[in-house]
């Protein structure tokens, strides 16, 4: 049974309990996030807004609901949602994370930065916020910026590859070919098989011969 078959069975289980209980919020959480999983974003937030209506306190529910909007490229009811949970919650990482996303998306690049800096001035100690910051400078071409970043995480996390192979391929982008392998080596001695790194290295190998 594939992924997507044992999760369209949950959905049947859970639409099955939802026809006893129509206004089970757990229920309808559950079946909003099951339609996410396999990309029926429409069908996720219709299920998702009936749970938020029944319990508007719930910054899961509402976070959910967010993703499902912003998944389905409805980036002002995306933003909307995110920023109710942050009322109940200001704290919600989450949220603040995929509200910059979203700001981002909709074409706001400013707010976005400045949410992505904002997270990872009130969680100093966790690479995520930072790594997600390095990714917004990357997209926006601010490249210098985007690998002190990434160099940051690894100072948190000396295990984090994702940090290695970008800052591997803004320096492969640069002519830094040399600089890259090192980089890439380093993540590769920590997971030999990761795909990324692995074809980055390849690729630079082909150049050089």
């Amino acid at each position: 049974m594939t992924k997507q078959e044992t999760v369209l069975e949950q959905i049947d289980e859970v639409q099955s309990e939802l026809d006893k209980q129509p206004n089970n919020t757990e229920l309808l959480n559950d079946l909003g996030v099951g339609y996410f999983l396999i990309g029926e974003y429409s069908k996720s937030v219709k299920a998702l807004k009936k749970a938020v209506q029944l319990e508007p306190e719930n910054v899961s529910y509402l976070y959910n609901l967010g993703n499902s909007y912003a998944e389905n490229e409805d980036f002002n009811e995306a933003i909307l949602q995110y920023l109710k949970a942050l009322e109940i919650n200001p704290g919600h990482l989450p949220s603040l994370n995929n509200l910059a996303d979203s700001y981002e998306k909709s074409g706001n690049s400013e707010k976005a930065f400045e949410i992505f800096t904002y997270v990872v001035k009130i969680a100093p100690n966790d690479p995520f916020p930072l790594f997600n910051l390095g990714n917004f400078l990357l997209r926006s071409n601010r490249h210098i910026e985007a690998v002190k970043c990434y160099e940051k995480v690894l100072e948190h996390n000396v295990q984090f590859t994702d940090a290695y192979y970008n800052i591997a391929w803004i320096l492969s982008e640069a002519g830094a070919t040399s600089d890259a392998r090192s980089y890439l080596n380093k993540g590769l001695a920590i997971s030999p098989d990761d795909n990324d790194l692995n074809q980055l290295m390849n690729k630079l190998s082909k150049k050089a011969d």
